[in-house]
């Protein structure tokens, strides 16, 4: 079973989200919009895509702790108290965006039991993994450029010297 365009949108939402793009969101919000999500359903798309990344933020965190020696052991994923397709549709897109393993786990079992089969799943994750490549892709060209127009402006003063 394909993902309806309403439902690729959560997850790139999601994905954006988590992968902090804000080019990704600038798109991916009003394409939301176009695919007709309401208001209402982009607000909890984003709600829910912030808090997923906040746990994983908060999961890498304690790892990192623990790896140190300065802490005990990373905790697991919180439990999922009530859900829903749109839900995990975004959690999926933000848990692959934040590069969240344990969240990843969590999120896949808990959109199989909300519902989802796992072709709708996988294509979920795969327009999650296609906005986060094209994050990182983005990030990566703007760096360069910046750096071109920075080496530039530094050649400039030098051969002004």
């Amino acid at each position: 079973m394909r993902l309806e365009q309403r439902e690729k949108e959560l997850a790139a939402i999601g994905a954006s989200i988590g992968a902090n793009c804000r080019p990704c969101i600038e798109h991916h919000l009003p394409a939301g919009r176009e695919a007709g999500l309401s208001e209402t359903e982009l607000g909890d798309a984003v709600a829910t895509a912030q808090a997923v990344r906040h746990e994983a933020i908060e999961l890498l965190s304690a790892r990192i702790d623990e790896l140190l020696g300065r802490g005990g052991s990373a905790p697991e994923p919180g439990a999922i108290a009530e859900t829903s397709r749109a839900r995990e549709l975004v959690a999926l897109g933000a848990s692959v965006g934040a590069n969240s393993h344990p969240l990843l786990d969590l999120h896949i079992a808990t959109a199989l039991e909300a519902g989802l089969s796992s072709a709708e799943v996988e294509a979920a994750l795969k327009t999650a993994e296609y906005v986060q490549q094209r994050a990182g892709e983005m990030t990566a060209e703007k760096a360069t450029h910046v750096l071109e127009e920075r080496g530039g402006a530094q050649a400039k003063t030098a051969a002004k010297s």
